[in-house]
């Protein structure tokens, strides 16, 4: 066993070298899909970058990388961005490119103005600018392009090959080889230093300094140029970049400077000379060949490679420490006294001497250390074996037990100390030469990651499954008198932490800060803290208290820490923006540091960051659309102006919008929001994807709009309105013919349908006519049934009454006529003439006329329109036969005999002049 303890000892007794470096972000060839070899980098007014590449000009925007390839295909080896143009150096080429309003670059050639002819080989390295002219260099020569009359013209320079360009302030300097350093001045050649004083040296680099000329050498050597002394310095500087060839340099702030090598990489150094950062394919960089340096307007220094493209953000609050070769783990805990940094990782502990760079692993820790805990000037260490004690550069284990989380101070019992272990709660005694280590304590077997001691006795322990426990020891320190348990129902504890803050207990999850309220002995969610993080979106549920004034917390894009508010009791919540992508470590386990020159340290998976500043300025932020497309379905998009008046056309309804924000930091990542006002007024979802697309849209206007943030910061939204065409069936003139033909036909429906409605009405008219025709008809059926059944009753009383006239009168005839073959008397006569006066016919006539009259009204009348000749005792015949009576009925109500009734009947028949086939009583009938 102790063998193996050994070996793993000599595995782990490693030095491990490395820096805090700026965060550094990297662009290889794949990436922005052009040559390996970039040669320079400028930046335009609207903060693109330009690159000159070995395929073309390259243009970022912050999202998109676009490559532009010069008329002959070759190689770029020079740009610089003067106002809206874009000024190229290739091979047997050289010009200018502009946006047009599309925002595509346009290039126009200076080739045909060239003086003279460009021999075979011929290559512009550099570009330089003073004013309105622009600087062309090359080995064979300098040529000078006046932008305010477009016209490209020679510089006379010295025979000899023009090895170098530069420029500072204001002022254009160049090296002849073996021709000395010049100036431009006047638009003439000027002799700066002579060829006898710079020897064979070959200035990479120089700019001005207390009315000095600083000169930086390929070989690493500097000088400054009084006028008349070329002088050295920097000599260890010098002598530690021996060997290494100076391709790029380039001045930076608070007199530091950048020194790009051809071997090694990227050297910061400082005024005196100490290199402060040193950049190379070992710690971050793609290649260790710098071919030029560029500062861009927020501090960004931009590497031209051999292999790609590299940015430092020296202005960055953070610092990594990045372990690229996994020697050092994953950062669980630090601490930092004044001699040493400690780091507790998944591998063991390591310690670096302040103001070193180099971390050495302290034999026997190997394994996961959890926690470093400073108490009363003893450092504690937490760790999967157990408990140790760090005494500077070694360790000593004081408590073997399985697994400690952390040690803390009893505050209720001085001189002891409680330990959380994964399987419960153990004392430690402090005694008069170290710790003594008692029992586990009884009763309490759960795993005690977060631990509060407070001076009343009460010893909280936060578990991420059964919630918060409090707990109090019993007289004999070996268990507890009191264990209550509360637990967060439905709540996950994954996670999780249990802290102290101003006094007061916290329980903290990913989505809940619940508070410790003593008088109703019960955990709420409703406190202050907790409304603070209501709208931040923690990765996890861990706190880590710096101070009794001052938390940290983690969120899905920012460090938060929470602070006391100068100017009222209420504390306050800052942010710093920290993408979750880069605080890469297992969410409970996050962990920060307060060091000693008051930066913090915060563990991650490979090494730790360190921040150097909490109020860091993040700048102004530029949004904008850098171009629109739009197609018909299934056809490849084309790019519009983007000062676009006229209408898309209406199949053109497709429409793709790139934007961005030319934002070059590493830990600075935009999200983007938009909506297109006349389709929606809804915002969509926050995204780091700088396009959106639009499908199928009807005709229309509409406004596009963009928002972005970085962080809390809500940028400026950019707009794009546009419209889109009305189809040739739905234009005004279509409308209008529509509107015509409509009515029209609204016309022709309305004649076809007054038409029908006039047949209709016609028809309805003439079916109501005939309706009330057949219930007029049917009226007078009902009516000539009423009158024929009035007729027939009439008629019945009419032939009853006669028929009574009848009976008496040939009742009084019969008596008559006994009476006259009796004795005649005087009464017998009286008798006889009384007789004869009831069977009067006038009167028998006048009854029976009443009568017939009321039962057939008209007869008498159409009677004499039919024969006016006919007589009142015709009339009265006529009657008697319409009662269809026969001659003997007839007889006694005339008062004659049969036989003259017969008579009457013929000279009726014959005044009637009927037919002999007619016959007399059917014709009276029918009339």
């Amino acid at each position: 066993m102790r063998l193996v303890f050994s070996l793993l000892s000599i595995l782990f007794s490693v030095v491990l070298s490395a820096q805090e470096l700026p965060p550094v972000i990297n662009f290889n060839s794949n990436f922005y899909a052009g040559g390996n070899q970039n040669w320079m980098v400028s930046q335009a007014a609207n903060d693109n970058i330009y690159v000159a590449n070995s395929s073309g000009l390259l243009e970022y925007n912050g999202a998109k990388w676009k490559l532009y390839p010069v008329p002959n295909e070759s190689v770029v080896r020079s740009v610089k961005v003067v106002g809206e143009l874009i000024f190229t150096g290739a091979y047997k080429e050289l010009g200018f490119w502009k946006l047009d309003e599309k925002g595509v670059l346009e290039y126009t050639s200076l080739v045909p103005q060239f003086p003279g002819e460009l021999i075979d080989g011929q290559q512009f390295w550099h570009i330089e600018t003073v004013g309105e002219t622009v600087v062309f260099h090359s080995f064979e020569g300098l040529y000078l392009y006046d932008i305010r009359n477009g016209k490209l013209s020679e510089f006379p320079v010295p025979e000899g090959v023009v090895t170098n360009l530069f420029e500072t302030e204001g002022e254009i300097f160049y090296q002849v080889a073996q021709g000395g350093l010049f100036s431009i001045k006047n638009g003439e050649p000027e002799l700066i230093i002579p060829p006898e004083t710079l020897g064979d040296i070959v200035i990479m680099k120089g700019y001005k300094e207390d009315n000095k000329l600083v000169l930086i050498s390929r070989s690493a050597r500097f000088y400054k140029w009084n006028g008349e002394k070329l002088n050295q310095f920097h000599s260890k500087l010098s002598d530690r970049l021996q060997g290494r060839s100076i391709f790029g340099a380039l001045p930076y702030e608070n007199n530091t400077m950048l020194l790009g090598t051809v071997e090694d990489g990227l050297f910061h150094v400082d005024s005196e000379g100490e290199i402060l950062h040193h950049f190379n394919q070992e710690n971050g960089f793609l290649n260790n060949t710098v071919l030029s340096l560029f500062s861009d307007r927020n501090n960004n220094i931009w590497a031209a490679l051999d292999n790609g493209l590299s940015v430092i953000n020296l202005d960055s609050p953070f610092k990594i420490y990045q372990d690229l070769y996994g020697k050092l783990g994953t950062v669980y805990t630090s601490f930092q006294n004044s001699e040493y940094l400690y780091l507790g990782t998944n591998q063991g502990l390591y310690y670096r001497r302040n103001g070193e760079e180099e971390f050495n692993f302290i034999e026997g820790s190997n394994g996961q250390v959890w926690n470093l805990s400073f108490i009363d000037g003893d450092l504690f260490l937490g760790h999967n074996t157990g408990t140790f004690l760090v005494e500077g550069t070694q360790i000593k284990q004081i408590a073997e037990r399985f697994g400690t989380w952390l040690v803390l101070k009893l505050k209720s019992h001085p001189g002891y100390f409680i330990q959380g272990h994964y399987n419960g709660l153990s004392l430690l005694k402090r005694t008069g030469d170290g710790f003594e280590e008692l029992p586990m304590l009884e009763g309490f077997p759960h795993s005690s990651k977060f631990i509060v001691s407070e001076e009343n006795g009460n010893i909280w322990v936060g578990n991420e499954h059964k919630g918060v426990y409090k707990l109090k020891l019993n007289k004999e320190m070996d268990g507890f008198s009191q264990i209550r348990n509360y637990p967060f129902e439905g709540i996950s504890g994954i996670s999780s932490s249990l802290f102290s803050f101003r006094d007061e207990l916290y329980f903290s999850t990913k989505d809940h800060i619940f508070k410790y309220l003593p008088d109703e002995d019960r955990f709420s969610v409703e406190n202050e803290l907790a409304s603070v993080f209501n709208t931040e979106k923690r990765i996890s549920g861990k706190f880590v208290r710096e101070d009794e004034g001052k938390l940290w917390a983690f969120s899905a894009s920012a460090l938060l820490n929470i602070s006391p508010d100068p100017l009222s009791s209420k504390i306050k919540l800052n942010s710093l923006y920290l993408s979750e992508e880069f605080q890469n470590i297992t969410p409970g386990y996050e962990n920060i540091t307060l060091l000693n020159d008051g930066s913090r340290l915060l563990g991650i998976a490979n090494g730790y960051l360190k921040l150097e500043k909490t109020d860091y300025d993040q700048g102004n932020y530029n949004l904008r659309i850098n171009s629109v497309y739009n197609a018909a379905l299934d056809e490849k998009p084309q790019i519009l102006s983007l000062n676009e008046e006229e209408p898309f056309h209406y199949k053109t309804n497709n429409i793709i919008f790139n934007f961005s924000i030319p934002e070059y930091k590493k830990f600075l990542s935009p999200e983007y929001s938009y909506r297109l006002t006349g389709f929606t007024a809804v915002w969509s979802p926050w995204s780091e994807i700088p396009s959106a697309e639009f499908k199928n849209l009807p005709f229309g206007d509409y406004e596009f709009e963009v928002r972005a943030r970085i962080g809390d910061e809500i940028v400026p939204s950019a707009t794009y309105e546009f419209s889109i065409a009305r189809p040739w069936y739905l234009s005004y003139t279509a409308l209008f013919v529509y509107l015509l033909l409509f009515t029209a036909l609204l016309y022709v429906v309305h004649r076809i349908y007054k038409r029908r409605h006039e047949k209709f009405v016609e028809e309805s008219e003439k079916a109501l006519r005939m309706k009330n025709l057949e219930a007029e008809q049917e009226i007078i059926k009902l009516k000539n049934r009423e009158l024929e059944q009035n007729m027939v009753s009439k008629n019945k009383e009419l032939a009853v009454s006669t028929m009574s006239l009848i009976k008496k009168n040939e009742f009084l005839n019969l008596v008559k006529d006994r009476l006259k073959n009796s004795e005649e008397s005087t009464e017998v006569r009286s008798v006889i003439k009384t007789i004869d006066k009831e069977i009067s016919e006038e009167d028998n006539w006048k009854f029976f006329k009443k009568a017939f009259s009321n039962a057939d009204k008209d007869f008498f009348k159409k009677m004499k329109e039919k024969h006016p000749e006919l007589t009142s005792n015709d009339l009265k015949l006529c009657a008697y036969l319409r009662l269809n009576l026969s001659s003997k009925e007839i007889a006694p109500l005339l008062n004659i005999s049969v036989k003259s009734v017969e008579i009457k009947r013929y000279r009726l028949r014959k005044k009637m002049e009927l037919p002999r086939e007619v016959n007399l009583t059917d014709y009276i009938l029918q009339v």
